[in-house]
């Protein structure tokens, strides 16, 4: 928020970034609503793999085109006229010329014809593009970038432009690229924001309403959890929000016992037909299935997770393995969504 306030900003694009689970879409649907309450959401987009029509970028710019001419009505003439002279034709141009045609030019001649500073200070100028990771191939992530960038550069009323995404090779390649390096401020979801603590909040507060709303709430034990299975559940959390929010959905079941679902939780009993886990295995599955060189991979998660002395280097890798300089880190290049690789030594 304070990027966005700041009117001395020079950075049109931030990447929010982060492993699976570590809470981006969360982040970013509530400031998408803050900004919506505050008239400050000029448009966003969420990709999701498993959602037709938000899988791919076909319907990209048209849909923030259409959120644009209703938050920004000056916009609405001169899209309608681009529409009208040239409707069947257009979407079946690049996202480049759509952006173009349907975004900027609208904008800049709407900033053009306004003029006053302080109409156009009271304009919405954020958009939001959530789960970048999740849309199409990896050369049409590259691209949709490249068309952000161009769309950032060309405009004349400064939108601003929220990035969130997995740390993936080809988005982070982009961003270490210019155009986008010298556009772009970054935030990082690590441990400098203590998500422990964040995690251990959640988990009481979902907690508590089990006890409250579950029909066997009143019978759990007081406290419940104990001090003991709350540490180890936010120990095992490892700072991913969708470990926490998983066992949560397990636990609510309105259909069995709670301190049962969490012993099943806890390896204590064994599990039913339904596993604890079955969304986190989908998610880990389709990360470890893009995974080029995966067996490699796993040789060297196997190392990690064996030979605990080892300091987890990559050149301390590549000589115990005896590989070549740098194979590791090409190795794991494709695993940056669930392991933090240092960019150097």
């Amino acid at each position: 928020m304070q990027w966005l306030d700041d009117p001395s900003n020079q950075a049109l694009i931030m990447w929010i970034f982060g492993p699976a689970g570590a809470g981006k879409s969360a982040i970013a649907q509530s400031i998408a609503d803050f900004c919506f309450h505050s008239d400050n959401l000029a448009a966003s987009f969420f990709f999701s793999r498993n959602s037709a029509g938000r899988n791919n970028s076909v319907q990209f710019i048209t849909t923030l085109a259409y959120q644009i001419l209703h938050s920004i009505p000056e916009t609405r003439k001169a899209v309608t006229k681009a529409l009208k002279d040239s409707f069947s034709l257009l979407l079946s141009h690049s996202l480049d010329a759509q952006a173009h045609t349907l975004i900027t030019r609208p904008l800049n001649d709407a900033t053009s014809r306004i003029g006053d500073t302080e109409v156009l200070k009271s304009w919405p100028k954020l958009v939001i593009i959530d789960g970048l990771d999740e849309c199409g191939e990896p050369k049409d992530q590259q691209y949709l970038l490249e068309v952000l960038s161009t769309m950032a550069k060309r405009l004349s009323y400064p939108l601003l432009f929220l990035v969130a995404s997995r740390p993936e090779q080809v988005i982070r390649d982009a961003f270490n690229r210019d155009p986008l390096r010298g556009l772009t401020t970054r935030l990082a979801l690590d441990d400098a924001y203590e998500p422990d603590s964040d995690i251990k909040m959640f988990l009481r507060s979902k907690f508590d309403k089990i006890r409250q709303s579950h029909p066997a709430g009143g019978d759990l034990p007081n406290p419940w959890p104990s001090r003991e299975e709350l540490r180890r559940l936010v120990e095992k959390s490892s700072g991913q929000f969708i470990y926490a929010s998983t066992v949560i959905k397990f636990v609510d079941s309105p259909h069995h016992l709670p301190q049962d679902r969490l012993n099943i939780v806890f390896g204590i009993a064994p599990p039913e037909l339904a596993t604890p886990f079955a969304e986190l295995d989908a998610l880990y599955d389709q990360i470890f299935s893009s995974v080029i060189y995966i067996e490699d991979a796993l040789e060297i998660l196997l190392i990690l997770l064996l030979l605990t002395n080892l300091p987890p280097r990559p050149s301390l890798l590549d000589r115990f393995l005896s590989y070549k300089p740098g194979t590791t880190r090409m190795r794991l290049s494709d695993l940056h969504s669930v392991l933090r690789v240092p960019a150097a030594e």
